[in-house]
């Protein structure tokens, strides 16, 4: 599988008590952070996100949608399974993603 040159990449950074969740920009081997982390449940973390991605116009709206709903599928997995210390089924399910951190 050819991966796109240019894509979206969601890093999360998991906590008992809260996930903070940021956006980068992958083109080629550059990964650059298009989003600082907000921190959920903390904060509206999803839809920070989403006003920091329409403030990037260059961005396909397709790749927008598709990260949100990532974020969006990360944080109900958490809600879940925040208690459970077994991130390998988290990393299985969401490949996609960079963990960040894994420990308070």
């Amino acid at each position: 599988m050819i991966e796109k040159q240019v894509h979206l990449k969601l890093k999360v950074a998991w906590f008992k008590n809260c996930l903070g969740l940021a956006i980068d920009q992958v083109n080629l081997n550059q990964q650059y952070s298009l989003t600082p982390y907000f921190f959920w449940p903390r904060t509206e973390a999803w839809k920070h996100l989403e006003l920091e991605l329409d403030s990037k116009l260059w961005l396909e709206h397709n790749q927008k949608m598709e990260i949100l709903k990532t974020a969006g599928d990360v944080m109900n997995y958490w809600l879940s399974y925040r208690k459970i210390n077994n991130i390998d089924n988290f990393k299985e399910s969401f490949k996609q993603v960079e963990i960040i951190s894994l420990n308070d």
